[in-house]
């Protein structure tokens, strides 16, 4: 997750990792960005996202309701991509 104002590794002009931070959400007992440890480096989500098909993709209607959707995608040079028809929700956002 990258946050305001937060860091990336970049190569030229391209994001080669982003910053592990953490969500600001006071009161739900979640540590601030600056505090603590057990943050996870890119390279474990990017493994994830390397050797999974399987992914869920979330939108939101116009009206702001949310909606989630499985999808079989590939994750290829640090980009997700998948198949969806041209009146589906999902690329429409």
């Amino acid at each position: 997750m990258l946050t305001p104002g937060g860091t990336a590794t970049y190569l030229g002009d391209v994001m080669t990792e982003p910053r592990a931070s953490r969500p600001f959400m006071p009161g739900y007992g979640i540590q601030s960005p600056h505090e603590g440890s057990g943050l996870l480096p890119w390279s474990w989500a990017e493994e994830r996202l390397r050797t999974s098909h399987d992914y869920w993709v979330c939108t939101v209607w116009p009206d702001g309701r949310p909606h989630t959707m499985p999808v079989w995608a590939v994750w290829d040079a640090q980009e997700l991509w998948f198949c969806s028809g041209r009146r589906s929700r999902k690329p429409a956002t």
